[in-house]
Formats: structure tokens, sequence, C-alpha cells
């Protein structure tokens, strides 16, 4: 049931219970210090305007001065500010990279215990952006990172995890918020509390438990008149609506779904309460609305993130172009110098001139470095054009198309067809998401130099677990899993990075392999004893020969016409690399592909 606007809803009030924190405890413990409440004031001056300029520069220097008074809690807060901020602008590419600098500054000043803040963060933008997988793996990374010892820490993270499992698994989400609002009894949170009620009853009319939606919304209901202040009206007029469906007032519902301030809300709420009224034609109509609403969100937010990756690439153009330039004086200052040097003596001329010469050829190298840098830099933003134009102009067609066919009044589409039909758009809208994704998955690898390898991971079981995700493959293939290792063998890396590799790889072997078979091997490499190896063999099309390093270039395709925008090796090399180890192509193997993911025993 939950669209993207109630998911955002829910993600803001979370966030705000993780700053409310410094916040209230700033005024009990610093009221005598004016200009601590004077940063703090100017950041909330700009948060819901849009003077970016103003709210970014009260937030560093809110930054600024809890830095100097020593208090690297609030200092991280400031950061938090920015990205609930950028967030709340839909500048979500902005707010992932800037989770990225967050969680650097962290490893810098040694601030572990603040590591599960930025994780977080980065759990919200992926929900937000429809990615679901990837927001669930940030959320439970958190909660391994999050001290334990402090429960209300756990509030937030529990109330994420159970957003995001409403729509597919509400049980578990109920689950995931029962945890929360035991910990926010044990601690007297009033206004948790009741915030957390009106989210259950939204959960429970997801799972269609009228019994659970009439009893949360009577507490809810006996919690506003004896709250007072300490009441959240976040989720009134959703739990109101709840409570008419559950009490088949349908019409009452509708009503309040039109008090609702996001449209995309409104239309989503009336489409499922018509459906349950049993009008499929209004149903049809509010589907036809909240498809269009959708579309339009999802195209702001694709746009902005196309804008910041084409402005990453011309800040990199700059950087090159400012470093040739920097060469070439040198070269030239270099040059003048020759004259002069030729006039000292003779010993001293020789080896002035071994010196200028090595600094010469020095420079030279760096030129033909910036050089290829941009050469590279103008490849890739050329390619990623290409690319852009061919992947997303795909599934917009589609988009457009159907939505065409659906929208003329005459039509004769029986309700088979139309289901499917919706399911193509469905699917084209997931496809235009993926890409996204896809990108700013790269452009955040890109940032970082350095991945933390502190998990214990069981090799047998990740490459069991990665596996299972493709049993069931669209191509038809017939998947195997062997290994030379024990259950019991394990190396010290990161697994959740791990687990993204291999499935980039076997991703693209059931993509081109049709009704064949694929296999994932674990053994030790017999070359060097010190690597263990994940092999993904299949019985596809092969690697022509000539392309075996052309393939981990970004943007290259083997197929132009398969799906995909060309980034999936590439990434699993960068961060194999990163990890100590390789992604490489076995060139000896003939009846299809071999990928060898190598990592480093110890």
């Amino acid at each position: 049931m939950t669209s993207t606007a109630i998911r955002r809803q829910i993600f803001v009030t979370t966030l705000l219970m993780i700053v409310s924190v410094p916040v209230n405890l700033l005024a009990s413990t610093q009221s005598n210090d004016t200009l601590s409440q004077h940063v703090l004031n100017e950041v909330r001056k700009y948060f819901n305007s849009d003077n970016e300029g103003a709210f970014y520069i009260a937030a560093q220097r809110y930054r600024e001065h809890h830095l100097q008074n020593g208090d690297q809690h609030l200092y991280f807060q400031g950061w938090m500010h920015e990205v609930l901020y950028d967030v709340n602008h839909n500048h979500f590419y902005r707010a992932l990279r800037k989770t990225n600098l967050m969680h650097n500054d962290m490893r810098q000043r040694h601030a572990e215990k603040e590591y599960y803040n930025a994780t977080h963060l980065r759990g919200i933008i992926y929900s937000l952006l429809g990615n679901m997988e990837m927001a669930r793996q940030y959320f439970e990374r958190a909660m391994e990172e999050v001290d334990h010892s402090q429960p209300t820490n756990l509030i937030s993270l529990y109330m994420d995890l159970a957003n995001i499992e409403m729509d597919t698994k509400p049980e578990e989400a109920m689950k995931h918020l029962d945890c929360a609002i035991s910990i926010i009894k044990a601690n007297g949170g009033r206004y948790e509390y009741s915030d957390a009620i009106g989210f259950k009853a939204i959960i429970a009319y997801a799972m269609r438990d009228w019994d659970t939606v009439n009893k949360s919304y009577q507490e809810y209901m006996r919690l506003k008149e004896t709250l007072g202040n300490d009441f959240s009206t976040t989720y009134y007029n959703y739990v109101k609506i709840c409570k008419n469906v559950a009490d088949r007032h349908y019409g009452e519902a509708i009503r309040l779904t039109n008090l609702l301030t996001n449209s995309t809300d409104q239309y989503k709420f009336q489409t499922e309460i018509y459906e349950l009224a049993g009008d499929t034609a209004k149903a049809f109509i509010a589907q036809k609305q909240y498809t269009a609403v959708k579309d339009s969100v999802n195209n702001v937010i694709m746009s902005e993130e196309m804008v910041g990756s084409a402005n990453d690439i011309a800040v990199i153009e700059r950087q090159n172009e400012e470093c040739s330039e920097r060469s070439e004086r040198m070269k030239w200052g270099m040059l003048a110098l020759v004259p002069v040097a030729c006039l000292m003596p003779f010993a001293a001329c020789k080896i002035n001139r071994r010196k200028y010469t090595r600094k010469l050829q020095q420079q030279n190298k760096e030129l033909l470095i910036a050089r290829d840098k941009a050469k590279e830099a103008e490849r890739m933003k050329i390619k990623f054009i290409q690319n852009m134009s061919h992947e997303v102009r795909t599934p917009l067609n589609i988009i457009s198309g159907f939505a065409q066919v659906i929208s003329e009044p005459n039509n004769n589409i029986t309700e088979e067809e139309r289901a499917e039909i919706a399911a193509r758009i469905a699917n084209s809208t997931n496809n235009i998401v993926n890409i996204i994704n896809e990108i700013l998955d790269i452009s955040g690898k890109e940032s970082i130099h350095y991945i933390d390898k502190n998990d214990m991971m069981y090799c047998n079981e990740v490459a069991r677990k990665v596996l299972d995700q493709f049993v069931d493959n669209e191509e038809g293939n017939e998947v195997r899993f062997e290994s030379d290792l024990k259950d019991s063998y394990k190396i010290k890396t990161n697994k959740q990075e791990v687990e993204k590799i291999l499935g980039n790889l076997l991703k693209n072997a059931c993509k081109f392999t049709e009704k064949g078979i694929v296999t994932v091997n674990c053994h030790l490499d017999e070359m060097e004893n010190d690597m263990v190896c994940f092999s993904i063999t299949d019985t596809g099309m092969g690697i022509k020969e000539g392309e075996e390093e052309k393939i981990f270039e970004h943007f290259y395709k083997v197929d132009a016409y398969k799906e995909g925008v060309g980034l999936g090796l590439p990434l699993a090399r960068r961060v194999a690399r990163q990890l100590g180890g390789d992604v490489v192509l076995d060139t000896s193997y003939k009846e299809g592909s071999r990928f060898i993911l190598k990592l480093p025993v110890a």
C-alpha cells in the first residue's frame, strides 16, 4: 500500500527522531551557550526553504562550532541535517555523495560509534529511490554497527526496516515495529509512542487486519486526548482513513483522502478503497492518476541524478585541463632554465642537466597522463549520454505508449490485457530506477578508496546464498554449485561487497546464456595459495577475441541490445581490487564465459 510519498514521510519522521536527541540535549545542557542556540536556529530557519546556499552555510557553521567545542556527536548531526535537507529537495545523488564524505570524515576522526548514522542514511536514500534490497542491506549493517547499549538508537532502525517490508512482507514489518514500540515504552517516549501507534494502524491496513486497525485507532485517539503537545499528528489523517476502510465507510474514507497534501498518497489510497468497495471503474481512473503522478516524480528524480552525474564528469574534465595547463607551464619554465645551466662549470652543468632532464621526463609523463585522462573523460561522457539515451528511451517509450492505450476512453481492453499493460508499465519504471541505482552505486564506489574488510565470511555459505537468487532465472538456465572448500572455510573481507560482486557476475552469466548451465565453484588458486577463487562459468555466447579487457571498461557492452548500461563488470573489478583481489576473465575456457573473483585468504 505504501507509496514513495508515505515512505518519505516515515523516513523523515524517523530521521527527525535521530536528530531530536542532540537538539533536546543542547537545550538542557547548553542553555547558556547562546552561540550554539544561534547556529541551531539558523539551520532550522533555512531547513524548509529553497535557499540552498544559506542553509549549507548555516549547517557548516553548526559543524564548525561543535567541532571547536569537541562534541563529535553534534558535529556529525550537522552532516545529517544537510543530508536530510537534500533528501527533502529530491537531491538524492547529492545526498548519497554526502554520506560517503560523512563516512570518510568519521573514519579520519576515528568516530567508530558514529558509523551507523552514515550507513543508516544510505539505507534511507536507497529506499526512497525504490531500491529496497540495497536499503535492507544498509539497515541491517547499521544494526550491526550501532551501540546496542543505547537502545534508543535502535528505534528508528526498526521503524525503517518495518517501512521497507510493509508492501511485500507486512507480517515482518509488524514484528520490527513491535520491537521499536517495546523500546519506546521502556524509555518513556511519549511523542515517539503515539507516532509508532499511528504507523501500526497503517501496517495493519496493508495486512488487511481490520481488528488491529481498530485497536490501533482506539489507542491512537486515547493518546491524542491524553498527551497534548506530545502527541504526534504525522499520520492523523492516514489513521482515520484506515479506520473508515476497516468499518467499510468507503465514502468517508474517500473524502478524507482528499485532505492529504500529497497527491501520490491520495490516488494510491483511492485506488485501493474503490477496489475494496467493488467500484472497478473509479479504481481504474484513480490508478491512472496515481501512475501519472508517480511517473512525474520519478522523472524529476531521474533528471536530477543524470545532471549530478554529468556535473561530476565536467568537474573531472576541468581538473584534467588545469593539470595539463600547469604541466605545460612547468615544462616551458624548465626549458627556459637550460641556457642558464649551460653557463655553469661543465661538471655542475652535467649534474643539473640530468636533474632537469629527469624532471622534464616526469612532467612529460604527467602531461601524457593528463591528456589520457581528458580523453577518457570525454569518451566516458559521450558513452554515458549514448547509453542513457538508449537505455532510458526504451522503457519511457513503453510507458508512454501503454499510457496512451489505457487512457483511450473507447478502447475495448479486457481486464487481463489491462493487468498485463500495468505490469509492463511497472516493469519499465523499475528498469529506469535500476539504471539510476547502478549509476549511483558506481559513482559512490569511485569516490571511495578504502573498503572495510572486517567481516569473517564463510565462502560456501555466501556463494550458495547468492546462487539461490538465480535458481528461477528468466532465461531458464540450470544453476549449479561446486566447491573444493569445506563449509567451515572462511576469510576476512567485506561480506556485503562480495555478495554484490557475485550477484553482478551471476546476473551477466544468466543474461548471456539461454537454457544452458551456470556453475559457481569455490576453490583455492592453484598458482597462489593465498588467494581463494569464486569462478562463475556459463555455456553462453562467450567473449569475442580482442574484447577480453574492453568488457571491463565503463559503459562497454558486448551486446548493445541486451538490457543494462555496461557498469556491472567495471564496478565488480574496482571493488574486488579495493578488497585486495581482482576479477578476471579465464581466456582458456572456450565453451562460454568464465569469470573468476579472487580474494586474499588473509
